[in-house]
């Protein structure tokens, strides 16, 4: 990926997909990738990579769960909205929210099987719906922001 400032190139990242043990690649099918002024996260396969602009330093978390999404916070469907400092992610069973410095503030509870979605973040209360049961087991969740327990 190359990573431009003002329209001109700074620098190129590459992500190297790890083998599990069967010695298949760990990949899927959903990525992601947000931004503010100080950091890039990449979310692939099993991780969420924070690199910061300044520094050039990668951290890389490990979620244990394939990616699927990433949102900022309060604005979870703003397509344009910059990477907060807290931001979630979920994966296909959980969902996390994660500091861009001390890296993941907490993982919740399963919310589904075969994916997470977050509808809306609102007085401290996080709505999303999880699958359960796929194609079309969709199941709504509340979870509070704080803790990612059930509201």
């Amino acid at each position: 990926m190359l990573v431009s400032q003002d329209g001109e190139p700074v620098i190129v990242l590459c992500l190297f997909v790890a083998l599990e043990e069967g010695r298949w690649i760990v990949e899927q099918c959903f990525s992601g990738i947000m931004n503010n002024d100080k950091t890039i996260a990449i979310l692939y396969g099993q991780h969420v990579h924070l690199f910061d602009t300044d520094s050039h330093q990668v951290k890389s978390l490990f979620l244990d769960d394939y990616v699927g999404h990433i949102y900022s916070i309060p604005d979870v469907w703003d397509h344009k909205a910059s990477l907060s400092e807290n931001f979630l992610v979920t994966t296909f069973q959980y969902t996390f929210l994660i500091h861009v410095s001390s890296g993941i503030i907490w993982r919740s509870e399963p919310c589904g099987i075969d994916g997470v979605i977050i509808h809306d973040i609102r007085e401290g209360i996080i709505y999303g719906s999880g699958e359960w049961d796929p194609p079309d087991g969709w199941v709504p969740f509340n979870l509070r922001l704080s803790d990612g327990h059930r509201a």
